[in-house]
């Protein structure tokens, strides 16, 4: 999970320095949705790692769970942007061709 967060970091940041905001949108939104969701597993999986003590004050896990699962909603809930996410990749097969490629023939 986390190489996947840091790979689509990578590209989404790419995609936003060679082609620009506008055409990376897509991965942009995958992004918000991938890292924040990987970040409170792996400290979830860390919490039950340590048993009763996870969620203890001895160790900064409950503290750090809480903390990420407030900035979830920093950018927006993720469902904004699964909405967001669909949308653009319904539009991208919805699209009808500005111009079919028929030929016009003349009286046979």
């Amino acid at each position: 999970m986390i190489e996947q967060a840091r790979l689509l970091t990578l590209k989404a940041a790419y995609m936003m320095d060679t082609v620009g905001n506008k055409v990376a949108k897509a991965e942009i939104a995958m992004i918000k949705i991938v890292a924040p969701n990987m970040a409170c597993q792996v400290i979830d999986w860390a919490i039950q790692a340590h048993g009763a003590a996870g969620i203890s004050q001895d160790f900064p896990l409950a503290f750090s769970y809480a903390n990420q699962r407030t900035l979830r909603f920093a950018d927006g809930p993720d469902e904004v942007h699964r909405n967001s996410l669909a949308k653009l990749e319904l539009a991208k097969h919805m699209a009808l061709p500005h111009e079919v490629d028929v030929p016009i023939t003349r009286g046979s």
